[in-house]
């Protein structure tokens, strides 16, 4: 072999090994484009393997979560709290509850950046009212009757926030708010707690965290009011030792107070005297008549026996702490 051959196969094989060493460098180049996190760094960090349980702890998931809110992270942590809580033991399911209520009760309004153009357009939404109409059923109305006024993706937003029980509500001096509705406490921790405890969570997602007054008025009419404080007075009577035994009575000591006394723009009695109004004189006896022998009725009765029987103006606050009867008796 001539030396002119042997150059031609050395230039041979160096071409070779350069392209080699190329094309592998180009390739190692190209990996980390291909795994680049993408922008949302909690998608990235919570995992789940396939069915099982998720990679990280509960309380784990909950820090994230506060980091960085997302529906993702949202997700996430309602997975991890889902497979955890039939193993923890009972004390330590209300914990949680309170854990995870104190984690995301100040969130709820940060799960998605194009919230906020809802609550502007939920603002310049009107619809009216239907007499006779309970809360529930006003409630699907105007979410079906605002879904219409969305594009599709805010209407995608809008039914993420359904799923996870957060409603956009009304708030007075605030206008247009995201509430996250006692609903979603109930799906989600009440058949894990004790009989009572269920109890208590499915009278309190009937109320949805009432707003009893609006305007310097009632926002409930009397008698649905008259109904809720039986339900505690029975409530505290059926179940002394609930775990929400203190919030109970205190539902049922709100609920009568704001049934006697009223409000600036639904007194109960007239300007200059201690006469009851009639509607109110009529929604009382049919709160009486609901609820034979009850605390609530005999409260009513008290209320209105004194009112009767004082010739002077009486202050119907100090009035409705003495006729109130303990929720116990």
């Amino acid at each position: 072999m001539n030396k002119f051959k042997q150059s031609a196969i050395v230039l041979f094989c160096l071409a070779n090994l350069t392209l080699a060493c190329t094309s592998g460098q180009k390739k190692q180049e190209k990996i980390p484009k291909q795994n680049t996190p993408i922008s949302k760094p909690l998608e990235t960090v919570i995992k789940t393997d396939s069915l099982s349980t998720p990679q990280q702890t509960v309380d784990e998931l909950i820090s994230l979560f506060q980091q960085t809110p997302s529906f993702a992270a949202l997700d996430s942590v309602e997975y991890a709290i889902q497979l955890k809580l039939p193993g923890l033991p009972l004390e330590q399911r209300y914990q949680l509850l309170e854990q995870w209520q104190t984690a995301l009760s100040p969130h709820i309004n940060d799960l998605d950046f194009r919230q906020t153009k809802l609550l502007i357009l939920f603002d310049q939404f009107e619809i009216a009212s239907i007499d006779g109409e309970n809360a529930f059923k006003r409630r699907k109305r105007v979410e079906a009757k605002f879904q219409t006024k969305l594009n599709p993706e805010q209407k995608q937003v809008f039914q993420q926030l359904i799923d996870h029980h957060i409603e956009i509500i009304n708030e007075e001096e605030k206008g247009a708010v995201f509430h996250l509705s006692p609903s979603y406490w109930k799906s989600l921790f009440a058949s894990h707690l004790l009989k009572d405890d269920r109890k208590f969570w499915d009278q309190t997602a009937v109320e949805n965290d009432p707003v009893i007054d609006y305007d310097a008025g009632l926002a409930i009419d009397r008698v649905t009011l008259g109904d809720w404080a039986f339900y505690w007075e029975q409530f505290l009577k059926d179940y002394p030792k609930s775990y929400y035994k203190k919030m109970a009575q205190l539902n049922y000591q709100d609920y009568l107070n704001h049934l006697l006394v009223g409000l600036e723009n639904t007194p109960t009695t007239e300007d200059d005297s201690n006469k009851l109004l009639p509607d109110v004189a009529t929604d009382f006896e049919k709160i009486i008549r609901r609820h034979p022998g009850s605390n609530v009725a005999l409260s009513i009765g008290a209320f209105r026996k004194t009112l009767q029987e004082s010739k002077d103006k009486l202050n119907l606050s100090n009035l409705s702490k003495i006729s109130i009867r303990s929720s116990s008796r």
